[in-house]
């Protein structure tokens, strides 16, 4: 079927019949029609993406502060544990050393929350993986904070029965004015400046000029106060219950053999006699006739974090100063 259609012929000056079919009609629609549609497919992808109802709009807003406060939750989270943790390590390397008690065990220390699934009722309802997860890190810090309590209510039990061995720990950094700067190598073997190799640092080395006062660092009586070759002038101090200081390479000594001294007293100035490099203290804790870190017993001037500096910094030199 065609319908008439009619076109001028300028030749002839005259109008001339054109049968148009509808083959021919859909052929010229066709492409206008696939356009159409195009632009009406994006456009309602566009409005579906880029706008919501009101309470789509809404829904979308509490998913993302809930991401957000999750994200919160689980920093702080994770900031309670490593702090916990420095608490622990603070625990075991510290103050059960000075008390004489052994660190807690492993499995002690890693408390579970074993038992009944407490978890089960949150995944039943098809709570966000996330937020369960969340509840079980919470949980263990929780259970590990715990053992920590009881840890230290066991400690101030124990201290509470030895206020005289407290008094006799050398529980001070010897020397005035300290900082992180002065600290020089600590204990473990170490590279001798003037011997020229390595042999073990028995001690930790505290930088200051010469006539810096040096402290008793607990109470006790001078075992010895003399020269040493290597030492220079020397000064050690036992303390009772196995514990005895050494202060090496002082300028000058202020006590003598026998004499009673207490924590913080002045017993001399730090110098640079003997085998050293420069002014400088070394200082050795020795308990029952072997020497021990130092760092381990400084726990009345150091916080936690302090602690782990001076660790850090002792640690990292690698030659020391005699």
């Amino acid at each position: 079927m065609s319908r008439k259609k009619y076109i001028y012929d300028p030749e002839s000056l005259t109008y001339i019949q054109v049968d148009v079919t509808i083959k021919d009609r859909l052929k010229k629609v066709l492409p206008y029609v696939i356009v159409g549609i195009v632009m009406g497919l994006l456009s309602y992808l566009f409005i579906a993406v880029e706008y919501y109802t009101p309470k789509e709009k809404l829904q979308a807003e509490k998913i993302q502060a809930l991401e957000k406060n999750q994200e919160i939750l689980n920093d702080k989270i994770e900031y309670a544990d490593m702090k916990l943790s420095e608490l622990i390590s603070y625990d075991d390397s510290v103050y059960r050393t000075v008390l004489g008690s052994k660190p807690l065990p492993k499995e002690m220390r890693m408390a579970g929350t074993g038992g009944i699934n407490k978890y089960e009722e949150l995944e039943k309802k098809k709570s966000l993986k996330e937020v369960v997860e969340s509840y079980k890190k919470l949980d263990k810090v929780l259970a590990k904070m715990e053992v920590q309590k009881s840890s230290y209510i066991n400690l101030l039990k124990k201290a509470r029965m030895n206020v005289d061995r407290l008094q006799h720990l050398p529980a001070i950094i010897p020397i005035a004015n300290w900082d992180l700067k002065r600290i020089g190598s600590g204990f473990g073997m170490r590279f001798h400046p003037i011997l020229n190799r390595y042999r073990m640092h028995e001690g930790i080395d505290f930088i200051a000029p010469t006539g810096t006062p040096i402290f008793a660092s607990a109470d006790g009586v001078v075992k010895s106060a003399r020269h040493s070759d290597s030492f220079g002038q020397v000064v050690e101090i036992d303390h009772g219950y196995g514990l005895v200081t050494l202060y090496a390479h002082m300028s000058k000594i202020n006590v003598k053999r026998g004499q009673k001294v207490v924590r913080g007293e002045v017993i001399g100035l730090t110098g640079n006699t003997g085998l050293s490099s420069g002014p400088h203290l070394h200082y050795e804790v020795h308990l029952n006739n072997k020497e021990v870190d130092p760092v381990s017993y400084f726990f009345k001037d150091l916080t936690a974090k302090e602690y782990e500096a001076v660790v850090a910094r002792a640690q990292s030199l690698k030659t020391s100063m005699e």
